[in-house]
């Protein structure tokens, strides 16, 4: 079979070297124009992008290791395209004989003026012609915004009126101005175009903020539908899946990561009480950093950084954030002491559950136990490791982590995997000077053939 594989893979590849036309010959490059157009298009979305992201790292949702390596990126291809631009053949223009005033015989310095620029005549238009160029202002065009407040709950406008405020996204959240809707719809004209940053608009509906990024690229006037939703406590149709992962970091510390995965079903957004949603954490545990998703969609997905504040009652806390309809993502990172002769630890789920909490324990060799029983890991195919699975009822979990070496987590990344060859070292040999053979003697044809093509 192998034989066979690669004697068909040797035939085509022969087969296109013979009978195909070359591919210069095939595809011409693109003109001059077009690719002059192709590559100024292409530095103009670079600087979009570039804004785009010095608007994400403003308002907290791309930190600043992400930042400078997309900002080196983006620099980099952009002094790349231009190099490129400049490479391209310049457009020539057929040469002009200079013209001769009739009246003063002086040479007129352009081709295609229509008056001398030394006789005098009607030198004042041409000067405040000049003069208008130079001194009106360049900068006339003005950006309009107009914003429709749609009820995603009631799949209607928003007749009942609202304050919508309109902010400039440029070195923080910069206040421009603020209008009462009318009917659901409001105006915000004559804006200067945005440059530097992005605008934003964004209202308070119920208690909740709702906000709409307008993108650099839209063209005035921009139609932006600010979507609101009715707010509600009820858990009725939210669900959560809980993941939570501990690793032995070092002798007396357990890294932890709990991933809560909100699922909203209903068509109002879920407010999680007075101050937003909130979890749980053991008791010792120190909070190292905490986010949540905003945006949509696995190439949309954005994190905003929280600070999570204490409840009243002691493990709770609290985020200030809600889940509209759809799906959010909340994430603690964490750290707990560790006793490796044994370690107690609750965890609890403040809502319903989809799923039972997942937990990973890591290195395998802790041993994970409830009460005197020793609980079993399932390898899960898609994360490629060990989990225990909790039932969906069981809403708060008790158990105890014992033993267990120091998890080194860079020799783990750097494990490889040996694939061995099906081949011999005699066939490694053969094939490719077989290959060589066969197409040397195809392109001794190809050539014979241009030579000589009546043949």
């Amino acid at each position: 079979m192998i034989y066979l594989v690669f004697a068909l893979i040797v035939a085509a590849a022969l087969s296109y070297l013979i009978f195909s036309e070359s591919r210069t010959q095939r595809m011409q490059a693109a003109t001059t124009e077009t690719d002059t157009i192709r590559l100024t298009e292409r530095i103009e979305a670079i600087k979009a992008s570039l804004r785009d992201i010095e608007y994400e790292k403003s308002v907290g949702k791309m930190d600043a290791h992400t930042f400078a390596r997309l900002q080196n990126e983006l620099l980099a291809e952009w002094d790349a395209t231009e190099k490129n631009l400049a490479a391209l053949p310049k457009k020539t223009t057929p040469a002009v004989t200079a013209k001769v005033c009739a009246s003063c015989g002086t040479p007129v310095a352009a081709a295609a003026a229509k008056f001398c620029h030394a006789c005098g005549a009607r030198l004042a238009l041409w000067l405040f012609a000049v003069l208008c160029f130079f001194l009106v202002p360049k900068d006339l065009s003005a950006f309009d915004i107009k914003v429709t407040v749609q009820n995603g709950t009631e799949g209607r406008v928003e007749t009942q009126p609202l304050s919508v405020q309109l902010l400039k996204l440029e070195q923080g959240m910069q206040p421009v101005a603020a209008k009462t809707t009318n009917n659901g719809k409001t105006e915000f004209l004559n804006q200067p175009e945005m440059t530097a940053g992005p605008y934003m608009v964004q209202t308070v509906y119920r208690g909740v903020t709702y906000s709409r990024v307008i993108p650099p690229n839209v063209q005035s006037p921009a139609d932006i539908k600010l979507e609101i939703f009715d707010s509600t406590a009820s858990t009725d149709k939210l669900r959560v899946r809980t993941l939570i992962e501990l690793r032995r970091a070092d002798k007396a510390t357990l890294s932890g990561l709990m991933i809560l995965f909100f699922l909203n079903s209903d068509k109002r957004a879920f407010t999680g009480g007075d101050n937003g949603l909130g979890f749980y954490l053991p008791e010792g545990a120190q909070i190292e950093q905490a986010s949540i998703s905003v945006g949509s969609g696995a190439s949309n997905i954005q994190w905003l950084k929280l600070n999570p504040a204490p409840a009243a009652k002691k493990g709770f806390y609290t985020v200030g954030q809600n889940v509209k309809p759809g799906d959010r993502i909340l994430q603690v990172m964490f750290k707990l002491p560790y006793d490796e002769k044994g370690t107690a630890l609750k965890f609890q789920s403040l809502y319903p559950q989809e799923t039972g909490i997942q937990l990973i324990a890591e290195p395998e060799s802790i041993e994970v136990k409830q009460g005197e029983k020793s609980l079993a890991r399932t390898r899960d195919e898609n994360l490629g490791r060990g989990l225990i699975s909790f039932t969906a009822r069981e809403t708060q979990i008790e158990f105890s982590l014992t033993g267990g070496g120091i998890m080194d987590i860079k020799k783990q990344e750097e494990a490889e995997i040996e694939i061995k060859s099906p081949l011999s070292l005699t066939q490694k040999l053969l094939f490719p000077l077989i290959a060589l053979l066969v197409f040397a003697a195809g392109f001794w044809l190809k050539i014979r053939k241009q030579i000589n093509p009546a043949k």
